[in-house]
């Protein structure tokens, strides 16, 4: 319980300060962007291309209508994208704030919650491909589709709990941020983002579902596609939101003040 209340403090004082996370994140981007005549929607151009081109390619391997495949993939790539970049990055996620972080004291978790609030920026430029995809070769726009905000809300909740765990480590562990990054591409492979579930038939489906990714991305992508997720995407979505929470706090009551000393 003591764990839970300092944890709890800790996000309700970021929280407080949107301007170390909300207005620091949008200084990121500029300041990733500067002098580019495009700005983040060059990711937006090569997130299109990427789309397209595997889009097509694997409908056809797949032997499936471009219709029915490509807005499953765009919608799928654009989600696991916000994912995977917010985990990788998560593993210099306080490393690279060492200046701040030796010189001013500030609640861990706006560190990482500046991380996703840029990353999200971000999934906002691409999301633009698959509005796109959507209303021009998807099934169109439902009111099923609003089902999406909570789903990403809490996908979003769960990965930033999760980043919290990983970037505590990997701050100790310099080796672990390598290992991080070959489980996130194992991941992609493994979660039905290129491939459909229906292709691995009902004797794996099991192997689907106990894919925790796989809900991950469930809870968005299936409103946007015009249907509702499932009762066990949501189960399994609440159960990653307790557990990473849980898990954050441990680690934060544990090693705070030990963060600053690894850098």
């Amino acid at each position: 319980m003591r764990q839970i209340n300092f944890c709890r403090n800790e996000l309700w004082d970021t929280v407080k300060a949107p301007h170390l996370w909300g207005l620091l994140a949008w200084y990121d981007i500029k300041q990733r962007y500067r002098r580019s005549v495009l700005g983040p929607f060059w990711m937006t151009l090569s997130t299109s291309i990427l789309i397209a081109t595997l889009g097509v390619v694997w409908s056809m391997i797949f032997n499936m209508k471009i219709q029915e495949y490509l807005p499953f993939y765009a919608v799928g790539q654009v989600i696991w994208s916000f994912y995977s970049m917010q985990i990788n990055e998560s593993c210099v996620g306080f490393i690279q704030f060492t200046g701040i972080m030796k010189q001013t004291r500030l609640p861990i978790p706006s560190y990482i919650l500046r991380l996703v609030t840029r990353n999200l920026i971000i999934f906002a430029h691409n999301f633009l491909v698959v509005a796109i995809v959507i209303s021009f070769i998807g099934p169109g726009w439902s009111w099923t589709a609003l089902v999406a905000i909570p789903g990403l809300l809490l996908s979003t909740m769960a990965i930033y709990f999760a980043s919290l765990c990983i970037a505590i480590p990997c701050t100790r562990f310099r080796d672990l941020q390598p290992v991080v990054q070959n489980l996130i591409m194992i991941g992609f492979y493994v979660t039905p983002i290129l491939w459909q579930p229906k292709t691995l038939g009902d004797q794996f489906l099991w192997l689907v579902n106990l894919n925790p990714a796989t809900h991950l991305i469930n809870v968005v992508r299936d409103p946007l596609l015009g249907r509702l997720p499932t009762l066990q995407s949501w189960s399994w979505m609440l159960g990653a939101v307790v557990f990473f929470f849980v898990m954050a706090s441990s680690l934060l009551s544990h090693y705070r003040h030990r963060i600053a000393y690894w850098l």
